[in-house]
């Protein structure tokens, strides 16, 4: 038998000369045979130099980074624009009109299309006026549309700024924290509802936020988890090109659906399942594939008409991306993005 590794802090090669990292095994189903998959992968928005890998697990068909980054390090991966929010406009009138037109006409319909799928999708659960907790909310625009849903919502995230920004412009009760902190910010069983939006490939630890999500829940609590899929065709169509590569090394993980429902069941979550993600989004991976300069954070620095142009370039990405989402539904494939949702079992069995 294997030796049991240690916690996934970092990965040193097993010897001089040897391309292949010590206890490498996967995030997801914890299997130790892996191959390389992708080679050369650079950050797509070219803030973090050098190539990297992602290799392949048998087991499950994730994806995990190599070299697997040291937790410690992640936060100086991000640069200072990351998440969206409509307060980047600035002081430029014009900017702050075009930032708000994205809002209205790309991130609100996809934000209220996530929210709508996963209450949809967790119909069993109890009415709302429920209290919701967003683990990486950035700066929590889509904890809006829940909270006009009737829900108590909450947020967390490790940018102080963000925290700032949702507590100070929405009224949104957050915390400055990473999920390995998060018990210290909250009691056991204290929500019904822990969502997480493309949170866990970006996690070196899978395992222990899966952990921390299940003591959060009440017994029959919902948890829903958006995150790009590394069995979607699109994947091998852009190779090294697709953006949930191209985002390494943020994106330190890809899981497969194998790979998501395995590690919900080995948390002890029950009734798993993994539905498409909102189609913005969806085809909003195709057209950041293919227009990686279309992305806010490259928009955002940019005066009027460069963001402007961005913009319309991801724009025309957007409808081919709309393109590629329907060749996939209509032959059944997987789509770019899923959204797992998995449910804590009640102390007597089923709710």
């Amino acid at each position: 038998m294997s030796a049991v590794c240690p916690a996934p802090t970092h990965l040193v090669p097993v010897s001089p000369g040897s391309s292949r990292p010590a206890c490498l095994s996967c995030l997801y189903c914890s299997g130790h045979d892996l191959r390389p998959a992708y080679t050369g992968v650079r950050d797509r928005l070219g803030f973090v130099p050098g190539e990297r890998e992602f290799w392949k697990c048998r087991g499950c068909g994730s994806l995990v980074l190599v070299p697997l980054p040291r937790s410690q390090d992640l936060a100086a991966f991000y640069p200072p624009v990351y998440t969206f929010g409509t307060d980047l406009g600035g002081a430029s009138r014009f900017k702050r009109l075009l930032t708000w037109l994205e809002y209205a006409a790309f991130f609100r319909p996809q934000y209220r299309g996530q929210a709508g799928a996963v209450l949809a999708g967790i119909a069993k659960a109890p009415p709302p006026h429920r209290r919701l907790l967003d683990l990486g909310c950035g700066r929590g625009m889509r904890l809006l549309e829940f909270r006009a849903r009737g829900w108590d919502v909450h947020g967390t995230d490790f940018a102080p700024d963000a925290v700032r920004y949702l507590r100070e412009c929405h009224g949104i009760p957050a915390v400055c924290t990473d999920v390995a902190g998060v018990a210290d910010h909250f009691p056991p069983e204290s929500f019904d509802l822990v969502t997480a939006f493309h949170l866990f490939e970006h996690l070196p630890d899978v395992a222990g936020a899966f952990a921390a999500c299940f003591a959060l829940l009440k017994p029959g609590g919902w948890l829903a988890v958006a995150a790009p899929l590394a069995d979607t065709p699109g994947l091998r169509w852009f190779g090294r090109r697709w953006v949930s590569l191209a985002e390494a090394p943020r994106h330190v993980s890809i899981p497969s659906t194998r790979g998501l429902l395995r590690a919900a069941g080995a948390a002890g979550f029950c009734d798993g399942r993994v539905v498409a993600d909102q189609l913005l989004n969806c085809a909003a991976v195709y057209a950041l594939s293919a227009v990686p300069a279309a992305t806010t954070t490259a928009t955002t620095g940019k005066g009027f008409l460069g963001a402007l142009w961005g913009r319309l370039r991801g724009g025309v990405g957007l409808i081919a991306g709309f393109l590629g989402r329907a060749v996939e539904a209509t032959t059944g494939a997987v789509p770019p993005c899923g959204i797992l949702l998995a449910r804590k079992p009640t102390h007597g069995g089923t709710p």
